[in-house]
């Protein structure tokens, strides 16, 4: 007779947000504000979305637009192209909520940075244990996250 060790494993589970708006940050960061879909029974989980300052999200576009979007002709990424991107903004903000991603020639990254639009259909889901936490300040107190980039 053995005993089985079972470790378990929290699926985080993927939610749908509407891209409202991209703007240029700097030559290489553009910034990609979001809102989250409220969760349904019939295709998204019912959990909602919720982070903590430092968590990042996995993202990926919908390979289908939405009607309204203008991405049917536009480029997507391949469908298992995945990037994890810094939530720039507070959970306070939420179901609103913004990335910072760094151009670079991974397919995400560069999908955001040249097609993302109004309305283009995306998933994500929240990732990272390494989060942020002050007891001694206020909740009202921790209202921005600022990004900076030094150039060079």
């Amino acid at each position: 007779f053995y005993k089985k060790q079972f470790t378990m494993i929290k699926i985080v589970p993927w939610h749908k947000a509407t891209v409202l708006s991209r703007k240029q940050l700097s030559p290489t960061v553009t910034k990609l504000t979001l809102q989250i879909q409220p969760p349904n029974t019939e295709d998204r989980p019912t959990t909602p979305f919720t982070f903590l300052p430092g968590q990042w999200v996995d993202f990926k576009p919908l390979l289908t637009p939405s009607p309204t979007s203008p991405s049917s002709s536009r480029p997507v990424p391949p469908k298992d192209a995945i990037g994890g991107y810094s939530i720039t903004s507070t959970p306070s903000n939420l179901p609103l909520f913004e990335l910072a991603i760094q151009k670079s020639r991974h397919p995400v990254a560069e999908w955001v940075a040249l097609h993302a639009q109004p309305e283009d259909l995306v998933t994500v889901r929240v990732g990272g244990n390494f989060t942020y936490s002050s007891p001694s300040r206020s909740s009202s107190n921790r209202d921005n996250v600022n990004v900076m980039e030094q150039s060079q």
